[in-house]
């Protein structure tokens, strides 16, 4: 029988039986309805061998999902289904006139009033569409889902985000939807929530990057619910009363489940998605990088740890200290990032994946040996294609880890979560295609056939009955068990029961490792609310197992369980690297005044080698009672405990961190001025202006210290700043930025020049800054190009006319550059000197075509009429580039001398007699000007502009004369068009879609520049090889499922997932379809016309074969 890409009647019949146990709701998003490519799909992944696929269940049922959550007691899936993307869900590169405004926000209420702001009404329309939860039901037994209802719906406020997290525990199903965390349940039975709690309330203060949601639910080894954040921030009032305020970051929190006691466990990530905990109670998650270069992270995610990124610096072209600090690098990877890297942050284990999506560790049960303690990642790149299931462990390394065995598990899925059913079988998420949601979404589940039997069903059928009737000797004998999920169970059931005595046998016995380790646990969750817990934990300290002592240790410090002070202080002394880790973080909870002097001397053993280690103990330091006791230790012979001092006084924040400004070695100053600068520590400041008045070239040292002259603005660091600038000692790239602050410096950019914090300061009086430019003028005209170059504009800016025969032999001397002499030019120009009208007439027929278009534009309102005479003559004889200067000079010229020409371009324009180089400057002209938007000819126009939706032949003018040195700032530096994020050049940028190092060519020759346009604004229209999805169905019921390596008249091959080509006759092929491009369709919708020219031009210059090294 044929298999078919239509609907086939199965499916239907299926469709209408699952729409029919759906109530009927007011509210019906667009689904696309059953058919068989679900199925079809399976052909085309990639899984190990033995691995058995089946679809559990595919659109109508469910559509766009985010994430999903299985209810391990009856098998139950929740899917999180979103609507709202780009419908609700904004993205600040779709709105980059926002952005000023979105990195002000402080409370969430802010972001709606910024919505107002600029959308007025329209607002509400943010309400039209939701996000919702969906229950999926196999009410048989048979694998395949035969049941769906939306079991909540309705988030679909102005400031609600995706709904991308859920956790069910005990009938309870919480559900993370900006801005709130909330607890739901079925009290009724009948699949649909008819309790909804919010919990909290706060999160997702600004509107950042689409997809940096809240999420990453998890039941903690405490009995705790943890979630994360994006760096949309939060500003969020506790239960208790307590602010937790962080609008610029991503966090990790935790809270018991009633939502009490919320508090943040780590900060300074950027989009934590998912988060997952291993046997030993450690908490992990994948993090994205910033699509500049920079690559996605596996983070270790630990109590109090920074690990370094806010979202502003997302909108520096250079990502800022992100990149130039080697924040995302692992710890000492290479001379340079031992170098330059925060000692303050948490370093990643390692650059893993490029879009670190859903994760699960593995349970225990339904895989082979192999993945026991393994972490399975979603990695989504947008197109299934290059997507899939990564899989890898970790191994202990002191008191942090390394990754081993990482590989992929799936391919050619685009999968956005995973998880594991009751039974062992591998569940992942299918999105499908694209970014938005394209109404569609599959689970499917995947069983390794060799690992499975009658331990996995075991399994399932303990975790369905529970242990209520259970005898505590067998659920003691369960906290060892080999499935993580049966441990947590019997764990939490002792808790439940308040079983003391039980938990004391199993630590008091010959007890498998784990299962001492959940006992430990389970004191935890008693010790939170009684606190006698304290003789379990002293006997769990002396264990013979190292392991156990340092999760006792944890667990001590948690409760703050003072008896155990001596024991962590030993700990710390002569334990392994985890128990000091645990141990010093323990003490700092305990306020440990006695344990300072092992604590300094676990840090100068340490010597900095163990990055964990260092934080660890340098938390401990931060909550000791006696801080005096801590400042004591400033100035120790050992350079590793001063700098646990900075990391300590950090956390206070403390202004008598200025003294470490001056300590002889430059990384501690490094450290300190880091500090005071970004927090900021304002009473500090000072202190670090005043270090300029040293040469420095530490990058990050001198950047902030210039930085706090320009914050003070008084008239001693105006001149600081000069004498940095003037200096030949000072680097390059360091006299530009100090020259930059200079131009600034009477009106400062809201925008911090380090971090691009929003951080405005008040207007100052430019007297003081102009004398300090003075004087340091001769030396910087003296400097580089580049120097010289900017030297002429600053002296422009403040007027200082005394350099003006200075700039004029710049002018006049031939050998300059270019840019030297045109900017002395303008800056002749806007110094008035006497002797302008002069040098304007001599430049007009210079040799530089860049100097006589300055000359042009500087006559123009000199002599309008003899301009615009030299301006025809251009643009019948000149260079393309000089004709659109001539154009846009024309443009701001008045109508009566300008009008006249710019009707004749028009007229050459529509007779095609105008070089099309000029199409795009002319018609941006003429549209902007009143005078001529009633012409005829343009009215003609724009009429068949608008007649014609092809998008291509809308944007013709931007095919030709673009600036190719434009277009590598958009390339890599547009952050709405944020091509850097999937394609490489030359070695830079993103892995996730195609290299264009040699775009610019096919087959040898030059690609068309329609090719080009094209795949930027239509990328479905044709697809890079390697990344077009197909499936072929056979005139003789044959399904070919691969990825297009090669097509003909007569044949189209393709490679299976198991890497064999296959070549089907053209011929034999009855029916056919496709994915989508992983490039988003609207990609161009934040650029201008004449980025876009910008854009084409640059890649049709790359002709260089990508270098395989690089990737």
């Amino acid at each position: 029988m044929k298999r078919r890409l239509t609907v086939c009647l199965a499916w239907a019949f299926l469709g209408c039986a699952v729409l029919g146990t759906v109530r009927a709701e007011d509210y019906n998003p667009p689904i696309a309805a059953a058919s068989d490519e679900g199925q079809l799909a399976i052909g085309g992944f990639q899984v190990p061998k033995g691995v058995a696929v089946k679809l559990f269940a595919a659109e109508p049922m469910l559509a766009n999902p985010v994430v999903f959550g299985i209810d391990q007691t009856t098998g139950q899936v929740y899917v999180c289904e979103t609507f709202r993307q780009q419908k609700g869900v904004e993205d600040n590169r779709s709105h980059m006139n926002w952005l000023l405004d979105d990195l002000s926000l402080q409370t969430v209420d802010d972001r709606v009033a910024m919505f107002r702001k600029h959308l007025g009404d329209k607002a509400n329309d943010y309400t039209k569409e939701q996000d919702r939860i969906r229950r999926i039901t196999d009410t048989n037994g048979d694998g395949v889902a035969d049941q769906s209802t939306v079991y909540a719906q309705g988030f679909n406020a102005i400031e609600d985000g995706t709904g991308a997290g859920v956790l069910i525990h005990n009938g309870d199903v919480f559900y993370t939807c900006i801005p709130k965390l909330w607890k739901l349940r079925d009290s009724s039975g009948d699949g649909i929530a008819d309790s909804q709690t919010a919990l909290a309330n706060g999160f997702g203060v600004r509107v950042a990057f689409r997809g940096h949601d809240m999420h990453g639910l998890q039941l903690g080894p405490d009995g705790r619910v943890y979630f994360s954040i994006g760096d949309r921030g939060y500003n969020v009032t506790t239960a208790e009363g307590q602010r937790l305020v962080r609008p610029d970051t991503g966090a990790v929190f935790r809270c018991e489940l009633d939502g009490s006691h919320l508090e943040v466990y780590a900060f300074g990530l950027r989009n934590p998605q998912e988060l997952a905990f291993d046997d030993y109670g450690n908490l992990f998650t994948g993090d994205n990088n910033s699509d500049s270069g920079d690559k996605a992270r596996w983070v270790y995610v630990v109590e109090g740890g920074d690990t370094g990124w806010r979202m502003y610096y997302q909108y520096l072209p250079d990502r800022g200290p992100w990149n130039r600090e080697h924040i995302w690098h692992p710890y000492r990877e290479s001379d340079e990032t031992t170098a330059v890297q925060p000692a303050s942050i948490i370093p990643p284990l390692l650059n893993l994946g490029d879009g670190p999506s859903g994760l699960v560790h593995y349970p225990g049960t339904g895989l082979p040996e192999r993945y026991r303690r393994h972490f399975f990642l979603a990695d989504f790149r947008g197109s299934a294609a290059n997507s899939g299931v990564r899989s890898f462990a970790v191994e202990p390394v002191g008191a942090s880890f390394q990754v081993v065995d990482s590989h992929w598990y799936l391919q050619r899925v685009l999968a956005t979560d995973v998880d594991f059913t009751p039974d062992g079988r591998m569940m992942v998420s299918d999105w499908v295609d694209g970014w938005n949601g394209p109404g569609k979404g599959r689970l499917y589940t995947f069983t390794d056939q060799a690992a499975t039997g009658e331990a996995t069903q075991d399994v399932a059928k303990r975790l369905a009955a529970g242990l209520g009737s259970t005898p505590p000797t067998e659920i003691a004998s369960l906290l060892g068990h080999a499935d993580q999920r049966v441990r947590q169970m019997a764990q939490f059931e002792l808790t439940k029961r308040n079983d003391l005595a039980t938990l004391t046998t199993v630590l008091a016995s010959d007890a498998p490792q784990l299962a001492k380790i959940h006992a430990v646990w389970a004191a935890w969750q008693l010790g939170r609310d009684q606190g006698k817990v304290t003789p379990l934990l002293l006997t769990a300290l002396a264990d013979p197992d190292a392991e156990v002592r340092a999760q006792a240790a944890k667990v001590a410090g948690e409760l703050r369980l003072s008896a155990t002070e001596a024991t962590l202080i030993q700990q710390v002394q002569t334990g392994t690297a985890r128990e000091q880790f645990f141990a010093a973080i323990a003490l700092g909870h305990l306020q440990s005044t006695a344990a300072v002097p092992a604590l300094a001397e676990r840090l100068a053993v340490n010597q900095d080698q163990d990055p964990m280690l260092r934080h660890a103990v340098s938390l401990g330091l931060s909550g000791a009672a006696d801080r005096a006791a801590v400042k004591s230790l400033a100035t120790h012979t050992n350079r590793s405990v001063r700098l646990g001092v900075v990391l300590a006084m950090r956390r206070w924040q403390d202004p008598a961190l200025a003294q470490f400004l001056n300590d002889g070695d430059l990384d501690i100053a490094v450290e300190a001025a880091r500090a005071i600068h970004d927090l900021p520590i304002a009473e500090a400041l000072p202190a670090l202006a005043v270090l300029a008045d040293q040469p420095l070239s530490v990058d990050a040292l001198a950047r902030r210290a210039m930085n706090a002259n320009f914050r003070l603005g008084d008239r001693g660091g105006a001149e600081r700043v000069a004498r940095m600038a003037a200096s030949t000692r000072t680097p390059e790239h360091l006299r530009l930025e100090a020259i930059a602050e200079l131009m600034d410096w009477a009106q400062p950019p809201v925008l911090d020049r380090v971090t691009n914090e929003h951080r405005p300061l008040a207007a100052r009086d430019a007297t003081s800054v102009r004398s300090a430019v003075q004087s340091a003028l001769g030396s910087l005209l003296a400097g580089s190009d580049k120097v010289r170059t900017e030297a002429v504009k600053l002296a422009a800016k403040y007027g200082i006319t005394e350099v003006g025969p200075e700039l004029a032999k710049l002018f006049q001397d031939a050998a300059q550059p270019s840019k030297v002499r045109v900017e002395s030019l303008k800056a002749l120009g806007a110094l008035k000197v006497s002797t302008i009208r002069d040098v304007v007439d001599t430049a007009i027929t210079d040799a530089d075509s860049a100097v006589r278009s300055e000359a042009l534009r500087q006559l123009a309102p000199m002599n309008p009429t003899r301009a615009v005479q030299a301006i025809a003559t251009v643009l019948n004889q000149g260079a393309p580039a000089e004709q659109q200067a001539a154009v846009r000079i024309l443009g701001g010229m008045p109508s009566a001398e300008a009008d006249p020409l710019l009707t004749q371009l028009l007229t050459r324009m529509l007779d095609e007699t105008l070089i099309p180089e000029v199409h795009l400057d002319l018609i941006e002209v003429i549209e902007g000007r009143d005078s001529l938007k009633a012409a005829p000819m343009l009215q003609q126009y724009q009429a068949t502009q608008a007649a014609n939706v092809d998008p291509l032949f809308q944007h013709r003018a931007s095919l030709l004369g673009g600036d190719a040195e434009r277009g590598k700032e958009v390339f890599f530096g547009n952050a709405a068009a944020s091509c850097r994020r999937c394609h490489m050049v030359s070695g830079q940028g993103g892995a996730v879609g195609p290299d264009l190092s040699s775009v610019g060519l096919v087959e040898g020759k030059p690609r068309s520049r329609l090719e080009l346009l094209e795949s930027i604004l239509l990328p479905n229209a044709k697809i890079a090889k390697g990344f077009e999805t197909v499936v072929l169905v056979t005139d003789d019921g044959l399904v070919y499922t691969g990825v297009l390596r090669e097509e003909t008249a007569e044949t189209v091959k393709l490679m299976t997932a198991t890497g064999e080509i296959v070549t089907v006759p053209t011929k034999k092929i009855e029916e056919r379809a496709r994915g989508k491009s992983g490039m988003p369709e609207d990609v161009a919708k934040g650029l201008t016309k004449r980025d876009l020219r910008d854009l084409v031009e640059y890649l049709s210059r790359q002709v260089t074969p990508a270098d395989p090294s690089k990737h």
